[in-house]
């Protein structure tokens, strides 16, 4: 797939991860969150000024994967220095091209980033109900050793907390 970018956010990027964020949550969490919940979670924390926020911080990177010039999937990163926890935030590829390497292209990236931080591994939370991707990031080599609670509007659901090592060695 030579026709796949992957790059850092910019400013103009920000309503196309709006977009994928979205339109991932619909076809993934609808079935189990009540689009109301979707939606006043989506408009906190996906709000334009929040993703800017969220940019500001040098412990965040947001990558966007383009395929052909067109935006297709995303991932935020954050540093969590209390923890000393390197955390994949978020990863959402628009479902018309999951299925397709973007996932594990963006896994690679926020490796290489990991290793900047000292980390030896990447964290990240995956909602119980999201079986696919729950198994796609195990067939990463993620272990899930812990779990939370998550709130979306009036919806909870339970998290799952894991985490993979990184071979330094080998980036």
């Amino acid at each position: 797939m030579s026709d796949i970018l992957i790059r850092d956010w910019i400013d103009e990027d920000l309503p196309a991860i709006r977009h994928i964020t979205w339109e991932t949550w619909v076809a993934t969490y609808a079935t189990f969150i009540p689009v109301t919940d979707l939606r006043s979670y989506f408009d906190k924390e996906y709000a334009i000024e929040a993703l800017r926020e969220f940019l500001r911080s040098a412990a965040n990177r947001g990558l966007l994967a383009l395929v052909a010039d067109v935006p297709a999937a995303f991932m935020r990163t954050h540093w969590e220095e209390k923890e000393l926890r390197f955390y994949v935030s978020s990863l959402y590829v628009l479902p018309e091209h999951q299925g397709h390497g973007l996932g594990g292209l963006l896994m690679a990236a926020a490796e290489q980033h990991a290793v900047k931080w000292s980390a030896d591994a990447i964290w990240l939370g995956v909602m119980e109900q999201n079986v696919r991707t729950l198994e796609w990031y195990r067939k990463q080599g993620f272990i899930f050793v812990e779990e939370a609670p998550f709130v979306m509007g009036n919806s909870t659901v339970n998290h799952f907390i894991g985490f993979k090592k990184i071979q330094t060695d080998r980036l």
